[in-house]
């Protein structure tokens, strides 16, 4: 059984040393094959960041566009309701008061089970 392992194990070795003058002599073959690739690689990577980058920033441009509408309606928004709130603060008052009172009371409630 012995003998069997120690002639695997040289069959072995003697494998990796016809491997390892393979790759000796064909080193350079090897180097540009693999230099190739990586460099393939790396210009599909840098490819896609770069569309990504352009993705990102077309959206940032879109969100900044829709940021700033929202401003613009918010502050239209609010000088409208102030307008409405001066001319007529009755009801106003009324809803503010029926809301707190309905929030007293919800809260109120709570505490008490």
């Amino acid at each position: 059984m012995s003998t069997d392992i120690n002639n695997s194990n040289k069959k072995f070795e003697e494998a990796l040393n016809l491997l390892n003058e393979a790759a000796r002599e064909k080193k350079h073959e090897i180097q540009s094959i693999l230099g190739n690739k990586y460099s393939h690689i790396r210009e599909v990577i840098q490819e896609s960041a770069s569309d990504r980058m352009a993705d990102f920033n077309r959206l940032k441009k879109q969100a900044q566009v829709v940021i700033e509408q929202g401003s613009e309606k918010t502050k239209e928004a609010v000088a409208d309701l102030d307008k409405k709130v001066h001319q007529n603060p009755w009801p106003y008052i009324g809803g503010a008061a029926v809301g707190a009172l309905l929030l007293g009371y919800l809260l109120g409630s709570s505490k008490r089970q």
